[in-house]
């Protein structure tokens, strides 16, 4: 078990950690990939044995509920997101289900999810799938689980498992096994957003950079809080968007905390934070913020005024 990293910089090339704040909800029935194409701003249309997506679901006002990634599995579709946002999606994704032929079962106890990088954990891959996927959100899946490759800030694999895939996993007892922490610096240095129970509901789509990293698919048909997405889009209404930014120092940051930016000789609200992790001497974030904030300009946590927080370049245009 990995113990002390003081920095980002310092994230070891082989680690695996487990993902225990994520859900897995199974969606089944012939009707899943139509009756959720209604749903989501993903076009579920385009989600394959081969290929994942990421996507949002939003409330008819285009608020968003929450943020997952939808893989093919079996007869299935998983839905993997924060086990808070997803508690609070499932209920209205499930809504209108009784008028299709679709089914819903939240599984999280049936499965097991894991990320990690490095030669170690890709040999395990290999040996569990049979291959190695390396483009981004490639997956390849048997009765092992599923597993899929992301890219950013460098390469590294979330692996599904199910009670099968978790006993041959284990067998390998040379893992280098690590605190989720890291897995959370990597997502954040990617500018991914999720949500939890205090930012749900809380923002459009494209406030948290969801058009950025394909998130949203804007010439599919029809789904709940298109028509505000749409608009957000093409009326160029949208103030806000992601920022990472971090400070040098640990702090205690939860989802939900306020962000405070200079105003003169003053301080205002700034944003919000979406998600945050401490790592030794350093702390990061993604947080809800003015869209024309700029790169190396400064915030604060509201109610930990001494923490300044820098922000830093995002992986992606938000252009």
């Amino acid at each position: 078990m990995i113990n002390t990293i003081d920095t980002a910089a310092n994230i070891p090339a082989d680690f695996i950690c487990l993902l225990d704040d994520l859900s897995v909800v199974n969606v089944s029935g012939e009707e899943r990939i139509k009756y959720l194409q209604g749903q989501v701003t993903t076009d579920m249309t385009q989600l394959s044995a081969h290929e994942a997506l990421l996507g949002c679901h939003c409330d008819f006002k285009g608020k968003t509920w929450n943020v997952f990634y939808a893989l093919a599995h079996d007869e299935s579709v998983l839905l993997v997101s924060h086990k808070e946002s997803s508690a609070v999606s499932l209920p209205e994704l499930k809504k209108y289900g009784v008028f299709a032929k679709v089914d819903f079962s939240e599984q999280t106890e049936q499965w097991a999810c894991f990320g990690g990088q490095g030669p170690q954990l890709e040999s395990a891959i290999s040996e569990l799938f049979g291959d190695v996927p390396f483009e981004h959100r490639q997956t390849f899946s048997n009765a092992n689980g599923v597993v899929m490759a992301l890219t950013y800030p460098n390469p590294r694999f979330m692996l599904i498992l199910s009670k099968d895939g978790q006993a041959k996993l284990a067998a390998h007892s040379s893992f280098v096994f690590a605190n989720s922490t890291l897995w959370e610096v990597l997502d954040i240095q990617a500018g991914l957003a999720q949500l939890s129970t205090v930012t749900s509901n809380e923002f459009v789509p494209q406030m948290m950079n969801l058009q950025a990293v394909e998130g949203i698919n804007f010439s599919k048909g029809c789904y709940m809080g298109q028509e505000v997405v749409a608009r957000t889009k093409f009326l160029g209404k949208n103030k806000r968007a992601a920022f990472i930014l971090k400070a040098s120092q640990a702090a205690n940051v939860i989802a939900g905390d306020i962000l405070e930016a200079p105003a003169g000789e003053n301080w205002r609200r700034g944003g919000t934070v979406l998600r945050a992790a401490s790592l030794g001497e350093e702390c990061w974030l993604l947080a809800v913020v003015a869209n024309d904030t700029e790169v190396n300009s400064q915030m604060r946590l509201k109610a930990h005024p001494d923490t300044v927080f820098t922000v830093q370049s995002l992986p992606y245009s938000l252009e």
